[in-house]
């Protein structure tokens, strides 16, 4: 099924990064085509969004055509950079957490629940595990993005 432990130490691990990053950096773009780390976040923020809804709507039955999202528009639109750091790191933790709190109580009969889109098919499960596989490698893009603007 789910391997919940590792997803936890995902999310303790991403907490522990925001917690000790300085405000002083966290809005540096180091060009126009590098998120900032408060990009990274906000784009973490919107990942939690859309997978959230997938992952509860899932357990009532598949969906067909259910959106998808552009996360370049997406962090343009919402302008991540004129936000409060701790508000959007708050945000992102604790909608992560609860989450968690969601896919350790998703039925395993629910797991083969698909979401079709545009000739693609995704179980549920499948869309679970490549949620914090996206978590992990945004959590290595925000420890490169850091080392690069204290270079």
């Amino acid at each position: 099924m789910f391997e919940l432990e590792n997803f936890e130490k995902a999310v303790d691990r991403l907490y522990s990064l925001l917690k000790r990053t300085d405000e002083s950096i966290v809005g540096i773009q180091l060009s126009d085509d590098a998120w900032s780390l408060k990009e990274i976040v906000g784009h973490l923020i919107d990942s939690a969004s859309n997978n959230h809804q997938r992952f509860v709507r899932l357990q009532g039955g598949s969906l067909e055509g259910f959106p998808t999202y552009d996360g370049e528009r997406w962090i343009k639109i919402q302008k991540y950079n004129h936000m409060n750091w701790s508000l959007l790191k708050d945000l992102c933790m604790n909608f992560n957490r609860l989450i968690l709190r969601v896919v350790e109580s998703i039925p395993e009969e629910c797991l083969g629940n698909t979401w079709s889109l545009e000739g693609n098919t995704f179980t549920l499960e499948w869309l679970v595990n490549d949620y914090y596989r996206h978590l992990k490698s945004h959590i290595e893009h925000f420890q490169i993005r850091t080392a690069e603007i204290n270079e």
